[in-house]
């Protein structure tokens, strides 16, 4: 079996309840259609990009079942809204993930994390996130220029798909 699949991870429907604004929407399309293994969605804060990335995710595991998922957010309290957020549309993710744990948890689609847990533990996240779809919110943390940025490349080099957000890109 592939390294970015589990037999055990559970099972996601498409969501009914997530309803996308035209940006959203044609964004996914553009997603859906682009080359390569990178996509940069931009929007003002308050826009929705946690949303489309929910959409993105879902749709991806739902036509790849068993895909791990990996978001990276800057904060604790940011973590804690990703699970929540990813819950409501039937997407497991479990922020109390630590590096000291591992493996993924079996139970879970995947992890939230932040841009400092990445920055301790880049080893053990590579291995994890080998073929895994990985969300970057709030990407300019990690920007070339900052002590993050570096850590992220080792960390999610070898993902499958990596999904950036930003509201403010050239910080």
């Amino acid at each position: 079996m592939p390294a970015h699949t589990r037999p055990s991870a559970p099972t996601v429907g498409r969501p009914t309840r997530l309803r996308l604004r035209p940006w959203q929407s044609q964004a996914l399309g553009k997603l859906e259609a682009a080359a390569g293994n990178d996509f940069l969605a931009v929007a003002t804060p308050g826009a929705g990009k946690t949303t489309f990335a929910l959409a993105a995710v879902v749709q991806h595991v739902v036509d790849n079942p068993g895909t791990r998922v990996v978001v990276v957010a800057p904060t604790q309290h940011l973590k804690v809204q990703w699970s929540r957020a990813a819950g409501a549309v039937g997407l497991h993710l479990d922020h109390l993930w630590g590096p000291g744990d591992g493996q993924l948890p079996d139970d879970m689609h995947g992890i939230v994390t932040t841009y400092a847990q990445v920055a301790l533990s880049s080893p053990v996240l590579a291995g994890l996130s080998e073929g895994a779809f990985v969300v970057l919110d709030e990407i300019h943390h990690a920007g070339d220029d900052r002590s993050w940025g570096s850590a992220v490349r080792e960390a999610f080099a070898n993902a499958g798909f990596r999904l950036s957000l930003s509201g403010t890109p050239f910080r």
